[in-house]
């Protein structure tokens, strides 16, 4: 589906605007004025905002802890969601749960996991509900390339696949699992590869090209909400900086830092990530 030029403002709106929250948050932090577990979303703002704004408003999203900027997307409000990570009673959860475990039911934000690929099995749950209903929910799932490493996504994928369930799985490959480079861990060129060992479509999609990743989104919910069942989406995109504010990145081989080391589809998979 082709994007509007009313819905590429609404992009560009959430996306600015959650760059400009990290910077704040990174300046508050390093000067000490807040304290909180803080998760950089930098280099993927755009991503994001795509998958949120894609999404139907009765949808659910199952998120995971780097993609505030996708569940204020879908509606969650950010003084909610920022409040809960500083442990306010003004947040989504009174300031009990933290920054990676807010939801907020009423925007259809219903998990965020602190659990690297917890969320996978959950979101099969989330889609099986909406079958059991006999509703048109769709729901999706967002999660990080270190996740598709974890036994969660095969036992998750392989229902999704058998039960032809709603579920879109969106893998935010920012080419590093915490430090270490995804060439590195995975046997595979792509996570999208996975696909065909559960029968399920997959695309591999620049997470940066907003046109591409809005078709992309839209064709795998569309297929969803028709009885079509899951689709698996690798959306590449880099991570400008570190895995939490104290991590200087030295891991980035020369020549591979921010603007220079995001591999695109297509580029070949090197050693060094």
């Amino acid at each position: 589906m082709t994007i509007t030029t009313e819905q590429l403002r609404d992009v560009y709106a959430v996306s600015s605007f959650a760059k400009q929250l990290d910077d704040k948050v990174q300046q508050l932090l390093m000067a000490g004025t807040i304290k909180t577990t803080w998760f950089s979303w930098r280099g993927s703002e755009l991503l994001g905002a795509v998958i949120g704004k894609s999404m139907q408003p009765a949808d659910y999203m199952v998120a995971y802890y780097r993609d505030g900027m996708s569940q204020m997307a879908k509606g969650f409000p950010p003084e909610k969601l920022f409040a809960e990570a500083l442990g306010k009673v003004t947040g989504s959860q009174k300031g009990k749960s933290g920054w990676v475990h807010s939801v907020d039911l009423d925007s259809g934000v219903v998990m965020n996991s602190g659990v690297v690929g917890g969320q996978l099995p959950i979101a099969a749950g989330w889609a099986l509900s909406s079958v059991l209903r006999g509703d048109s929910r769709v729901t999706v799932c967002n999660f990080g390339d270190g996740a598709a490493n974890e036994g969660a996504f095969h036992e998750a994928l392989t229902l999704a696949s058998l039960w032809k369930l709603p579920v879109v799985y969106v893998c935010h490959n920012n080419l590093y699992s915490e430090h270490t480079a995804f060439s590195k861990t995975s046997p595979v060129r792509h996570v999208a590869d996975r696909a065909a060992a559960y029968e399920i479509p997959a695309a591999v999609v620049d997470g940066d090209d907003v046109p591409a990743m809005w078709d992309a989104m839209t064709t795998a919910t569309d297929r969803a909400r028709s009885g079509g069942g899951s689709t698996l989406i690798e959306a590449m995109t880099y991570r400008l900086r570190g895995h939490t504010r104290y991590d200087a990145m030295a891991y980035i081989p020369a020549g591979r830092g921010p603007g220079q080391g995001a591999r695109r589809p297509g580029d070949p998979l090197t050693a060094d990530g």
